[in-house]
């Protein structure tokens, strides 16, 4: 099992195993890509391993049947098309059933993951699942993921051990990436690998040419677009997004991290800090952009994705962003 995030977490969670203090009541934190169902999973497996060595031998037969998801006591909650929980078919179900006894492993676990992406119920799962996580009983451990932990109640936080994900380094990213895909050319995991930064998923979703390859373009064209001044090609390059709700935000999301970029290179600071998809394009932006106005752009972007959450008229907020960035740049 390739694990995309950095190893501390893994390295609690196995010595708490190891001395026989397993966490009963977990939340896993992090940005998207950076594999916290993975860790859920792994977690699952190095506490029912057959071995109990405080990690997932990834031999025996609960390590494997884990792996291949078909493990009787490992239950993965699902959420509706929307990713909202519907707590009558997927919570209280969890809750009635943590008193009795696993299948066949010592232990059983439920993980929820996603649990920021059930913006309607949020706050109702998890008072819900709040008498489970307080009191769980031995043979039972919850797993909760989110992308961010503020979206979790205080008695929720004082109760769990949490579990921040953070992004690993770039050599770290292309060595898991050479193991991922042993048959892809060394050019190509590079390119991953700037793209995607430490966050090894967002690497693996630009090399299977998902969605995140799609945003990685758009932001990267907005650069580009930017740095020849025109309004027109601004426009044009957003408008690949029109009708595209996702794409139009996580694009706007990593053009964000290149005015950062900018910003920073503008200052003075070390290309080895750089966040952005787009280092190079970065630098060519803060020759023509003061940071005055790469932070203004910032923010402007900032309030349009937060008018793109608010389900505005896509084609209206491009036509408005377009003038918004004109406006700042005066170009």
């Amino acid at each position: 099992m390739i694990i995309y995030g950095n190893s501390e977490p893994r390295r609690l969670v196995s010595e708490m195993i190891k001395k026989k203090r397993e966490p009963h009541s977990i939340m896993i934190h992090g940005e998207k890509g950076l594999g916290k169902k993975t860790l859920a999973r792994w977690i699952a497996a190095a506490l029912l391993c057959e071995r109990q060595t405080g990690e997932p031998c990834g031999i025996c037969r609960t390590c494997r049947m884990i792996a291949d998801g078909a493990h009787p006591d490992v239950m993965v909650a699902k959420a509706n098309s929307n990713g909202n929980y519907i707590v009558d078919d997927s919570i209280r179900p969890i809750v009635a059933e943590a008193p009795v006894a696993p299948n066949e492993a010592r232990m059983k676990v439920y993980i929820i993951p996603d649990l920021d992406l059930s913006v309607n119920t949020v706050i109702q799962v998890q008072n819900i699942l709040l008498k489970v996580i307080e009191e769980p009983p031995e043979h039972t451990a919850i797993i909760l993921t989110a992308r961010s932990k503020e979206i979790f109640l205080p008695t929720i936080i004082s109760r769990v051990l949490s579990l921040g994900i953070t992004s690993v380094t770039e050599a770290e990213s292309m060595e898991c990436l050479q193991e991922k895909y042993p048959a892809v050319v060394p050019a190509l995991i590079s390119e991953a690998v700037s793209a995607g930064r430490g966050n090894i998923g967002r690497c693996v979703e630009y090399l299977e040419h998902s969605q995140f390859f799609d945003s990685v373009k758009l932001a990267r064209g907005l650069c580009d677009a930017m740095c020849g001044g025109n309004e027109y090609d601004v426009l044009k390059t957003l408008f690949v997004a029109d009708g595209k709700k996702t794409l139009l935000r996580e694009g706007l999301s990593l053009f964000q991290e290149i005015l950062r970029d900018s910003a920073a290179f503008r200052l003075g600071g070390e290309s080895e800090k750089s966040v952005s998809c787009a280092k190079e394009g970065a630098k060519t932006l803060s020759r023509s952009l003061s940071s005055d106005q790469a932070v203004r752009l910032y923010d402007i972007v900032s309030d349009y994705i937060g008018r793109i959450d608010a389900n505005c008229n896509i084609s209206l907020t491009i036509n408005s962003l377009a003038g918004q960035i004109y406006s700042v740049t005066g170009k």
